[in-house]
């Protein structure tokens, strides 16, 4: 679709800012399968995309950002070591003064990670994503000033509930010598 997608654009005749993604895959991970689609279907909706590849770290991607002046940064990671690896890179879009929101998916990846890890280091809105589907109509409302304080409040609001839901939430847990008394009798 790539090249189809590079004609339409070029072929239109007008020269139309499109609004700028930057996509990478969390470093320490080099999926990029997901990324990659999440790419083709933003790049179908008229979002210029700017791929950074995978294992990208942190200050390449708030480098990239800057300098190429994106609206939205895209975070990608199939394994466990790239959920720390995406609050690191949030809590240095915070650090930086930065205020460009964050997509954040991948196999690994949760609404209530999100909510309990990501969200709550930077100030700007960090939307998780369940499916590149999602990507176009989320980034949509993040690009329309109209909606996106309005949007970043609901976010909020139910990343706060996750948060007090986990925190009540209890795990029954039981000794060891109880659970060893409860093994599998073959």
């Amino acid at each position: 679709l790539q090249p189809e997608i590079e004609k339409h654009n070029a072929g239109t005749g007008e020269n139309i800012q499109r609004p700028k993604v930057v996509l990478a895959t969390a470093k320490g991970d080099v999926h990029d399968i997901g990324k990659n689609i999440v790419g083709v279907v933003m790049a179908c909706n008229g979002y210029e995309i700017i791929d950074l590849g995978v294992m990208v770290p942190a200050e390449r991607i708030i480098e990239t950002a800057v300098r190429e002046k994106v609206d939205i940064i895209g975070l990608s990671g199939l394994i466990t070591p790239s959920l720390e690896e995406m609050v690191h890179v949030v809590s240095e879009l915070e650090r930086a003064g930065l205020d460009i929101p964050g997509m954040i998916g991948g196999a690994t990846t949760s609404k209530l990670h999100t909510a309990l890890k990501i969200a709550p280091v930077y100030h700007a809105p960090v939307v998780y994503m369940k499916d590149a589907s999602l990507n176009a109509p989320i980034a949509s409302r993040l690009m329309n000033f109209d909606l996106r304080a309005s949007f970043a409040e609901e976010l909020e609001d139910e990343y706060e509930r996750l948060r007090e839901t986990s925190q009540t939430r209890q795990v029954k847990t039981v000794s060891l010598s109880e659970a060893q008394k409860n093994k599998l009798d073959l």
